[in-house]
């Protein structure tokens, strides 16, 4: 398990998935919020 650029690759997909869940949280935190007001 010496293989470095597996473990970069790795920690690169790790920080990509992190970010993405984080916006994706945030957008839908956002949907939900604007529905409301929407709604009503």
């Amino acid at each position: 398990m010496s293989n470095g650029s597996f473990g970069q690759t790795g920690r690169l997909w790790i920080s990509w998935l992190l970010v993405g869940a984080l916006l994706g949280y945030g957008v839908v935190q956002t949907a939900l919020t604007a529905a409301k007001l929407f709604t009503g």
